[in-house]
């Protein structure tokens, strides 16, 4: 049906999308190319085995059309040498933050990386020294609980709680810990990885007062901001909430997830605060390789002409949650707290179904979820929903399987 709708905008642009939320440019997500054997991380761990991959996070789509058409030009150059940051590229990040997030932010406080990990590294090793801490929580993107080890600090994991309906910090732990001493950095994903949790500003605020009260620098990675879910949630950047917020933060961003241009290396970090953007960059030198000259062309071609694919993209994985959603009715032990708020990731909670390794039996059953173990979470598996909706289906289809033969389930 959705595919009928795809063809019916190419002749009638105002046709609506089928799930009727928003009316937008056609784009055809039921047709994603084939991906085996073309260089996919996410594909080639299970080459020649028929396990459907839905982990690592980048979506089965084609990337907007005006992308695509930018690298197909910078290619016919046919020269690729070392990539100059031209001035036009960041003059499409400001103008694209001052257009979706009402952010001004100036072309100086912009660090070209390529991808957020650098960033988190980076961060840690310019705001605190080795034996001191590192506020983070869990589960959480893997990055945030190695990163602080890696670099010879402490880590200070704490879980995330359910309340009232919606994943939160746990206010209480969270404050003893930005209070000890050698707490240095606070680590914050906003939107939450992997509970897709869009933080409201009241909660932002909250978590503000406390880094200004234990003098902490954040690092926050917004790299789900984009693609927005909820229609009730609004994103708002933390380093939004204050001149002397702006100054504490390192906010890491890329177009990469919600464009799907993750290949092509190009991430970035705003660090408005000359002092700690200087320490930042000279940290930064030997751990983060240059952008590619296909990165920058496509991150300016995103920014610059990717909304209308934008909004068909958040439309059609509205669908796809709707479909989880319904077919996890019939799975008993498999629990979806709550419905994810951003991006194209659904947290699973299957304790119940008393698999002792649960990501192995699913893998039995043909699915290559995420592990939540890796998260900081055991017993719980990631579902990557970026993928067509006849791909989703049949994952749904062998989840019932598993589901079926759980031990939980005698």
């Amino acid at each position: 049906m959705s595919k009928v709708i795809s063809l019916l905008k190419c002749i009638c642009p105002s046709a609506g999308s089928i799930q009727g939320s928003t009316q937008t440019m056609a784009f055809d997500f039921d047709s994603c190319p084939e991906r085996a054997g073309t260089d996919s991380t996410k594909w080639h761990k299970y080459a020649n085995r028929d396990v459907i991959p839905c982990w690592i996070a980048d979506m089965d789509f084609t990337s907007p059309p005006a992308v695509v058409e930018a690298i197909k030009r910078r290619a016919d150059h046919g020269v690729f040498g070392y990539p100059a940051q031209r001035d036009e590229v960041f003059v499409s990040i400001v103008n694209y933050l001052r257009r979706r997030h009402g952010w001004e932010i100036r072309p100086e406080w912009i660090t070209f990386m390529c991808s957020l990990v650098p960033g988190i590294h980076a961060t840690i090793r310019c705001a605190s020294k080795p034996g001191e801490s590192v506020v983070t929580t869990a589960p959480v993107y893997p990055p945030f609980l190695t990163a602080p080890v890696i670099s010879e600090r402490n880590p200070l994991k704490l879980e995330m709680v359910f309340v009232e309906g919606r994943w939160t910090f746990d206010w209480e732990k969270l404050e003893v810990a930005c209070a000890q001493p050698h707490a240095k950095v606070l680590l914050l994903c906003n939107p939450y990885n992997p509970l897709a949790r869009v933080f409201d500003r009241s909660e932002l605020e909250r978590l503000a007062a406390l880094v200004r009260k234990h003098d902490l620098v954040v690092c926050s990675d917004e790299i789900h901001c984009d693609l927005i879910l909820d229609p009730k949630a609004k994103h708002t950047i933390f380093a939004t909430l204050g001149e002397d917020i702006s100054a504490r933060t390192v906010t890491l961003m890329a177009a990469s997830k919600t464009y799907n241009i993750a290949g092509l290396t190009c991430g970035f970090a705003i660090i408005p605060d000359p002092q700690l953007r200087t320490r930042f960059r000279r940290v930064l030198q030997g751990l983060s390789l240059d952008q590619n000259v296909f990165g920058l062309a496509a991150t300016q071609a995103a920014f610059d002409h990717g909304e209308a694919w934008r909004l068909a993209c958040v439309d059609y994985l509205r669908g796809n949650l709707d479909l989880i959603e319904q077919e996890l009715k019939s799975m008993p032990g498999v629990v979806l707290k709550a419905r994810p708020q951003s991006s194209f990731l659904a947290w699973f909670d299957v304790s119940a179904l008393g698999f002792e390794d649960p990501h192995a039996e699913f893998e039995k059953g043909g699915i290559g979820f995420s592990n939540g173990a890796d998260f900081g979470g055991p017993g719980h598996v990631r579902l990557n929903f970026g993928c067509s909706r006849e791909k989703l289906r049949e994952i749904l289809r062998r989840m019932q399987a598993v589901v079926a033969r759980a031990p939980g389930k005698a």
